[in-house]
């Protein structure tokens, strides 16, 4: 009797395979042939999961976007103030520089190669940030001068400049007191 795979759980498994070749040898540098042998399997395997490189990389963004989205909608509409749904989201960020770091280089590869689809992602949690800001403003939890769309968009560059960073040099911040400067930080701004 042919052994039956569950094709949800092996989709997973080559993505999580795939992350791994394309965070070592980048993008370009990886074929599908790469990707089977990573995962365990034969490329014609691989091609029943998979037609083309692209297919997988655009689930690969797909994953990846819908993950962070999630972090981000998490924390910004969970419990508490604002101030500490926003410190929440920057130690949640702060907690996962290594896991993102060891896929840097895939992550910019990525970015590069589906520009757009991060644009649209990066409206999105720009978009809720800011909502999240403008609450914390009619509630009087964030300084009426702030511009929330402004500073939606200057946190989340700072905490991608951060990960792009620990990405290029793990060892230049310890991520404890990252994580306790970007509190005092994001008290400082949005409470001034």
């Amino acid at each position: 009797m042919p052994k039956q795979v569950d094709a949800a759980v092996q989709r997973r498994e080559i993505r999580s395979a795939a992350r791994r070749v394309f965070a070592r040898r980048g993008v370009p540098g990886t074929g599908l042939g790469h990707v089977a042998r990573a995962a365990g399997m034969g490329r014609s395997s691989l091609y029943h999961y998979y037609a083309d490189k692209d297919a997988l990389l655009q689930d690969l963004v797909a994953e990846t976007l819908e993950g962070e989205r999630e972090l981000f909608h998490t924390c910004l509409r969970g419990e508490g103030s604002v101030l500490e749904r926003v410190q929440q989201l920057t130690d949640g960020c702060v907690a996962l520089f290594e896991d993102w770091a060891s896929l840097g280089r895939l992550f910019i590869d990525l970015r590069l190669r589906d520009a757009a689809r991060f644009r649209r992602f990066f409206r999105e949690i720009r978009a809720e940030f800011a909502d999240v800001l403008r609450e914390g403003q009619r509630r009087g939890e964030v300084t009426a001068e702030l511009d929330p769309v402004l500073a939606s968009a200057t946190l989340i560059g700072a905490i991608d400049g951060l990960l792009i960073q620990h990405f290029l040099d793990s060892k230049a911040l310890d991520p404890d007191a990252l994580r306790a400067e970007l509190r005092r930080i994001v008290r400082a701004v949005l409470t001034s």
